[in-house]
């Protein structure tokens, strides 16, 4: 079980989270991924690594160590994947001040003594505002803080209670081969291909996969809201599990699960998250949650197959979502095209 950062009006306490030192090294100007939506290049401090030694996780599964120093290498050589993927999002995160193998806490908030280069997002009725990320400077703050997972939303900040991506969750059985998870995405694909929306898929680093659909906002009429998305993405996975119910449930129950994978739906609503992409893991070897084409997802294809310390030796892979954005389908359409099947 993982330990929680308490969002309450009270100061928290210092054995739960520690004042980070603010050490600067350099000042350089540093741009935002190309959009309309981030803000613009700006001069801004880089903080120092503070015990850049500190081993966050032990050498496993063939892979060396990983130092805090190794993480901040690795947020800045991917930076701008990284931030395509969480830049401007509220955003929750691990971390691990101890390394992986110490107590590990889940942060959403904003928390005293907190680098002013890490932005906020104010959430309504939320006690303090959510945390944002908008640059590669602000990359390197979280690896200052040993920032081990990155999990957004799947709206922006600006609109947070309108959905942009739409994230289906397969979770296998651990009795079940990877196999099955291939079948399950390229069923989900075919899906949602059927109603006008294109589908990306992500490796989890783990033992699962995540469908990720980009939604574009309509020209007229207000758009669906997180009611509707996590409705839509409901009966698609209740199609499928009344398709196949030896293969597929949605039911939350880890006793139901048994020899099926679970379609995880719930990703989609306020306040939800899902790893994002890029993003390493709290994991024994580090492994990297990473996009990947459709090509790529066929059998022989390993969801824990991408480790931080190769990422950081070997020479920058291909961007396998490079049209992500100019893919992003109509949520109301597709509502409207499912609703005549």
């Amino acid at each position: 079980m993982q330990a929680h950062f308490q969002t309450t009006q009270k100061d928290d306490p210092a054995t739960v989270v520690t004042k980070s030192k603010s050490l600067v090294t350099d000042s350089t100007p540093v741009a935002s991924p190309a959009s309309p939506r981030r803000r613009p290049a700006q001069t801004i401090t880089h903080p120092a690594i503070t015990h850049p030694d500190r081993v966050l996780w032990p050498a496993a599964n063939g892979t060396r160590a990983v130092t805090k120093a190794d993480l901040a290498a690795y947020y800045a050589l991917y930076a701008d994947r990284i931030l395509a993927q969480i830049g401007g999002r509220p955003l929750s995160v691990l971390r691990a001040p101890d390394g992986i193998t110490g107590e590990l806490f889940f942060q959403r908030h904003i928390v005293r003594g907190q680098s002013p280069l890490i932005g906020v997002v104010p959430i309504a009725g939320q006690p303090r505002p959510f945390l944002r990320v908008d640059n590669a400077a602000a990359l390197r703050a979280l690896a200052q803080i040993a920032v081990v997972e990155l999990h957004p939303w799947g709206a922006l900040a600006e609109t947070p209670d309108v959905p942009d991506r739409l994230v289906f969750d397969l979770d296998p059985a651990e009795d079940l081969p990877f196999a099955a998870v291939i079948d399950a995405a390229l069923m989900v694909r075919a899906r949602l291909k059927a109603v006008g929306l294109e589908a990306f898929a992500r490796v989890t680093g783990g033992k699962g996969m995540h469908v990720v659909v980009p939604l574009v906002t309509p020209k007229r009429g207000a758009p669906p809201g997180w009611p509707e998305a996590k409705q839509f993405t409901r009966l698609v996975c209740l199609a499928m599990e009344r398709d196949a119910p030896d293969r597929y449930t949605t039911t939350l129950s880890k006793q139901a699960r048994g020899g099926k994978i679970f379609l995880d739906y719930l990703r989609n609503d306020r306040m939800a998250t899902a790893i994002g992409g890029w993003s390493p893991r709290g994991r024994a070897g580090a492994p990297i949650a990473r996009p990947v084409a459709w090509a790529a997802v066929k059998p022989g294809l390993d969801p824990a197959g991408w480790w931080l310390p190769e990422m950081l030796d070997a020479r920058e892979p291909s961007t396998p979502w490079a049209d992500f954005n100019a893919a992003a389908g109509d949520l109301r359409a597709a509502i409207a095209t499912a609703a005549k099947a």
